[in-house]
């Protein structure tokens, strides 16, 4: 399926077709409607970060968590169930790769867009099968977006670090929104 302004409009149509009973969601914006997740399929997906602390927009999170230090930065294959918050359904797996001392974010991007495949290659088909068990993991704090940008910055008290979240390279024109906002507050 080509990119879509709201999935929970153009999906189901679609679903007639849906022979397997699954339906994968890779990075999507995009919060599908309870209608939508109770329609028949089961639906996973695929967040760019670790959801324990970085829940939401995957563009917000990677500059939270380069504000905070982390050192580390992955992905995460979750079940999507009706009523839970973004971000929240029981985890399949995760897969996570360093963040080097003087990567930004154009770097820690690029590297999660390639955990977040290499997740779905190794998890397709467990799924598929019907192997793939999901559990429950302890989320910290809220699901972010970009309401939640300006404390993300603020509170960022490291110069160093800010410099390195806000270097979007080549991504800048992918994510206008967010080039504005940083460049706005910066």
């Amino acid at each position: 399926m080509s990119w879509s302004e709201n999935p929970s409009v153009s999906l189901p149509p679609l679903l007639a077709g849906i022979t397997d009973g699954v339906v994968f969601s890779i990075n999507n914006a995009h919060l599908l409607s309870d209608a939508l997740l109770r329609s028949g399929p089961r639906f996973f997906n695929i967040h760019n970060g670790l959801v324990q602390r970085y829940r939401g927009l995957a563009e917000v999170c990677i500059v939270a968590a380069l504000c905070r230090g982390e050192t580390r930065y992955g992905a995460t294959l979750h079940e999507l169930l009706p009523q839970q918050k973004v971000d929240a359904g029981p985890v399949l797996a995760q897969l996570d790769a360093p963040i080097g001392p003087d990567d930004g974010f154009a770097e820690v991007l690029r590297q999660s867009l390639v955990t977040c495949q290499r997740l779905f290659e190794l998890q397709l088909a467990e799924i598929l099968a019907g192997r793939a068990e999901a559990h429950p993991v302890p989320l910290e704090g809220q699901a972010l977006n970009y309401r939640n940008l300006p404390a993300v910055l603020q509170a960022c008290e490291d110069p160093a670090r800010l410099a390195r979240a806000v270097r979007l390279g080549p991504y800048a024109g992918f994510f206008p929104r967010l080039h504005e906002a940083l460049s706005a507050a910066c």
